[in-house]
């Protein structure tokens, strides 16, 4: 491996065979290597004449927008594509944690430059903090076959796991379609929607695209006075209803009661999951007995309310 100086010209970034980070900030970058200069040169190989990056690509990409004409670079002399992409890999896991999505085009990258696989679960996957299993390992590169747009959002609202999976589970037009809606909330709640529209349109056989195109979802999605994710969190709730019809019907049931009966906001009452059982859970908060012995002569009189009763027949 010898270091040269070499023109960011004469590097041929169409050819990415070794890429596996996209979509960074390189403010922060810039601003370094204005101020250090470049001190840790990328690495590149020759292929067919050609100078291209086995590693550094957020280096290369900053100096160019910083206008630079010439680089310090590492030349690997290494013509197998595997073992080269092995030196880039190893020399990253020294000096940074890998992304979700960086794994998933490591491992995918690994099997295309033909690495054994039980090589890669049993050597990588630990190396990559991953449970040693041929599932584990197709999950993950099957993430790596995502659409580049969908992996731009992916990255950018750096979506979990579990909510992956469920993703790849659309074909590449419901995911663009689902992407929007889903971005802007928790994790939890991404989660939940892709579950419930996989449900119902599977039940239902209702393709995504006619589920979306309901009248109820589009009165919603064209609202213009609702923000992102209001929008989000309104379709979130309707497909609640849509996949849990009863459920729904007793939930609103009692909200309704509890508006009835003006309960407090300062004291949760809550049913079992699901209405599965009985039993209903009460919680507030107290700083003292003055307060503790308030918030238990309101729900004494919440009690002798004529409709409190409606709490126990809901179902």
């Amino acid at each position: 491996m010898n270091k040269t100086q070499l023109a960011l010209k004469d590097i041929y970034l169409e050819d990415e065979r070794f890429r596996t980070s996209y979509h960074f900030p390189l403010e922060k970058l810039m601003i370094s290597l204005e101020r250090t200069g470049l001190l840790h040169p990328p690495h590149v190989t020759l292929r067919d004449n050609r100078y291209i990056l086995v590693s550094g690509w957020k280096r290369v990409l900053a100096c160019l927008r910083l206008s630079l004409s010439e680089i310090p670079v590492f030349v690997v002399d290494e013509k197998d594509d595997l073992h080269a992409f092995s030196l880039a890999f190893y020399e990253n896991l020294a000096t940074r944690e890998f992304s979700l999505m960086e794994k998933a085009e490591i491992l995918a990258k690994l099997k295309r430059f033909g690495e054994d696989e039980e090589r890669i679960i049993r050597h990588y996957l630990p190396l990559l903090d991953i449970p040693q299993t041929l599932s584990q390992l197709d999950d993950y590169t099957a993430l790596a076959k995502f659409d580049p747009d969908v992996k731009k959002v992916i990255i950018e609202k750096n979506m979990s796991f579990p909510s992956l999976k469920l993703l790849l589970q659309f074909t590449r037009q419901d995911q663009k379609r689902l992407l929007p809606l889903i971005s802007p909330l928790g994790q939890n709640k991404r989660r939940e929607i892709l579950e419930d529209v996989l449900e119902i349109s599977k039940r239902n056989d209702i393709p995504v695209q006619r589920l979306f195109l309901s009248e109820e979802i589009q009165a919603i999605l064209t609202d213009s006075s609702l923000s992102s994710v209001q929008k989000a969190d309104r379709v979130r709730l309707l497909l609640r209803k849509r996949r849990y019809p009863t459920f729904s019907s007793w939930t609103d049931s009692f909200d309704s009661v509890l508006k009835t009966l003006g309960w407090p906001k300062d004291i949760t009452v809550l049913p079992s999951p699901f209405f599965e059982e009985e039993h209903f859970t009460v919680q507030f908060t107290f700083e003292n007995l003055k307060q503790f012995k308030a918030n238990l002569s309101r729900l004494e009189e919440l009690s002798s309310h004529e409709d409190f009763m409606k709490i126990f027949q809901l179902k």
